[in-house]
């Protein structure tokens, strides 16, 4: 049965949907302008084999908009839900490219609060932009925002200005160029999902820099592995591959254990 729920957020309000299943826990975390249907087809394949704990971030899907659309309050966020849903064992964050970015650093902040990882598509040590390539971001959304805005569906909308959109890609990026050791230092089990190969997006020197940052966390922490993305569409592994984050759930879910209190 899925129960949605509200959470006060600073200066908005966030909407979410609890499976309230079997424990443990499953919160997901979304990509960078997702929403939490991007998650529809894994947790169609899950069924009732765990409690799935969905919600759309600020200025996404169905949540309000905000003045602060920064990573500090996506954490703070991150813990509201949490409380919201008065979740007790603790949870494992399942994120997507931002969204795995966000999981690490929660885990970091709260590291008895957490059970477990899966990282898809992000969270990669490393930064890759230079001031140039900023400037590059900037333009992007400067092109393209407002048309994404009229075209997205409803309830996939992302409320944001163009320049919030970038400077959102613009942290992440930094946040993830300190990552190294967050990951070092984590307690609880965690799996990298990806495919920067075979990702026709991806420069050759960027996937290089990826592939290299990946195989440093998982050589600094036994508690870090890595596995394949799926091969139908590296790009879009929750709506072509699901079940190969499926798998990954599974691994991390069979190695971790509740490890503190809220």
């Amino acid at each position: 049965m899925f129960s949605p729920f509200t959470v006060t957020a600073a200066d908005t309000l966030l909407y979410g949907v609890d499976s309230r299943g079997e424990a443990p826990p499953l919160l997901f975390l979304n990509g960078t302008f997702a929403t939490q249907q991007s998650w529809r087809r894994v947790v169609e394949r899950l069924g009732a084999r765990y409690r799935t704990i969905t919600f759309d971030a600020r200025g996404r899907g169905r949540s309000g908009r905000s003045s602060d659309y920064s990573l500090r309050g996506a954490i703070d966020d991150t813990d509201r839900v949490i409380d919201a849903a008065a979740v007790r064992r603790p949870p494992v964050l399942v994120g997507h490219s931002y969204g795995a970015t966000l999981a690490v650093c929660y885990a970091a902040e709260y590291p008895d609060q957490v059970g477990g990882l899966v990282l898809i598509d992000g969270a990669h040590p490393v930064s890759l932009l230079d001031e140039a390539r900023k400037d590059d971001v900037r333009r992007h959304f400067r092109r393209r925002g407002r048309l994404t805005q009229r075209l997205a569906p409803p309830g996939r909308s992302v409320r944001m200005t163009p320049e919030q959109c970038a400077e959102v890609v613009i942290e992440m990026d930094a946040v993830n160029g300190e990552l190294a050791a967050d990951l070092a230092a984590l307690r609880c089990p965690a799996v990298f999902v990806t495919d920067i190969g075979g990702r026709a997006d991806t420069s050759p020197r960027d996937a290089a820099a990826i592939r290299a940052a990946v195989g440093r966390a998982v050589v600094d922490n036994p508690s870090v592995m890595a596995l394949p993305a799926g091969r139908r569409d590296p790009t879009r592994p929750l709506a072509k591959d699901p079940e190969v984050v499926v798998a990954a759930l599974a691994a991390v879910v069979q190695r971790s254990e509740p490890v503190g209190h809220r």
